[in-house]
């Protein structure tokens, strides 16, 4: 048994053996942001976070809603913009509800993504528990950040391609 408080935790979950504990629940491993590979954004009171992340058997965009403008690690967002599999998170470090995106109705699940942080994000902070985040919202501050997600998207989408396996 090994209880370490990994923050920030750098590559630990690479070798899949990281276990964060809760009192003496062992949690599985979490995929936290790699913070070498994960570009920040702060918007305001919150941050986000983007990185294109390959699993073993998907592979996409991932965008990351962070708590505060300094954070990351404390996720209450997260959209997993995956090719076979996307899916979105409330609540992602803390309950984790899982909600799978339907592409058939939705679209691409980039844009769907984008498109929900520009109109619906203080909506979806309230449901991931998080009243006081969504009152603090600017929404300036979240069409500027959007802009920077959008080309940082673009960019390592197509650096994936360049790399083969999208």
């Amino acid at each position: 048994m090994h209880h370490h408080m990994a923050y920030p935790p750098y590559r630990i979950h690479d070798q899949g053996v990281c276990h964060t504990c809760k009192g003496d629940l062992m949690q599985p491993p979490r995929n936290y942001a790699d913070p070498a590979q994960t570009a920040y954004i702060t918007a305001g009171v919150l941050r986000f976070g983007i990185e294109y992340r390959r699993l073993q058997n998907d592979h996409g965009i991932c965008i990351h809603v962070f708590r505060g403008p300094d954070d990351q690690q404390d996720e209450v967002l997260r959209f997993d913009c995956f090719e076979r599999q996307p899916h979105y998170h409330y609540a992602w470090s803390k309950n984790d509800h899982y909600v799978p995106l339907d592409t058939a109705a939705e679209g691409d699940p980039l844009q769907w993504t984008l498109a929900r942080l520009q109109t619906h994000l203080p909506a979806m902070l309230l449901r991931a528990g998080e009243p006081d985040l969504a009152r603090a919202l600017d929404q300036q501050d979240i069409d500027a950040a959007l802009q920077k997600i959008a080309a940082w998207a673009d960019a390592l989408q197509a650096q994936a391609r360049q790399q083969g396996g999208a």
